[in-house]
């Protein structure tokens, strides 16, 4: 476990069973490295050297050279503060690059945990409203932080199949999928109009949150004629997923 925690923060598999070997034995020689380790005695001394030039561990001067672990408390610290600090430049650099205005697209997620951590991104980054509607048992965390900072979230037990499960994020983008082969289900997720109409439809807090509005709006004929196309779009995604209007009621 540890050498391959090791290797996530950048040591090599021969790096990590070096320093791991040199906590547990000792002070080692190149030699009794390579006996007593997974590392080759042929390349004992060059994985050691390199273990100091990176601060890992420390030389004896000897013939033989004898070579001891540096503090893995002081190793962690230090490797904590660099990814730290190129984490920090990494979030400003993304953020400022030039971005062009995405469209109303269909995105699709595939695989169980990349579905999850997609969805709790979008939850995380929700400001206002969270509806959810079918199996979402697995975004009860991210919801519940949502819920602390603020966010309205409303929930309704919906006749989507299996594992299903919709979500409609501050009224603009929307998520639907399954969870379930975990490895071959798959999620959209989209700012689409028609599909964002589709997912209010799943609950009556958001139905009656999009009634009020569109009472509240002076409807031109251009607007009458966009409504009514929004409305023939959404049942034709209601008989997608399988529902009906007394399901979704």
């Amino acid at each position: 476990m540890p050498t391959e925690l090791l290797q996530q923060i950048g040591l090599n598999k021969y790096e990590a069973e070096a320093y791991t070997a040199l906590l547990a034995e000792g002070p080692l020689t190149g030699y009794e490295l390579g006996k007593r380790s997974a590392v080759p005695l042929s390349r004992s001394y060059e994985i050691l050297e390199r273990l100091t030039q990176k601060g890992l561990a420390l030389v004896q001067p000897a013939d033989p050279p004898r070579y001891t672990a540096a503090d893995p408390a002081a190793f962690v610290a230090r490797t904590r503060a660099a990814q730290t600090a190129t984490l920090d430049a990494l979030a400003v650099a993304l953020t400022t690059l030039p971005r062009t205005q995405q469209g109303e697209d269909f995105w699709i997620v595939r695989g169980r945990d990349a579905i999850v951590r997609h969805v709790a991104d979008l939850i995380k980054a929700a400001t206002d409203m969270i509806a959810v509607a079918g199996a979402v048992d697995d975004f009860d965390t991210a919801l519940a932080a949502a819920r602390q900072r603020g966010c309205r979230i409303t929930s309704q037990p919906t006749a989507l199949p299996g594992s299903g499960f919709a979500l409609l994020l501050d009224d603009s983008r929307c998520v639907i999928g399954t969870l379930t082969p975990t490895t071959s289900c798959q999620a959209v997720t989209s700012t689409n109009l028609a599909l964002l109409a589709t997912i209010r439809a799943l609950t009556p807090a958001t139905r009656q949150h999009q009634d009020q509005a569109l009472q509240a709006r002076s409807t031109t004929p251009d607007d009458a004629r966009s409504l009514d196309w929004l409305d023939w779009e959404t049942r034709k995604q209601r008989r997608l997923l399988g529902l009906d209007d007394n399901e979704a009621a």
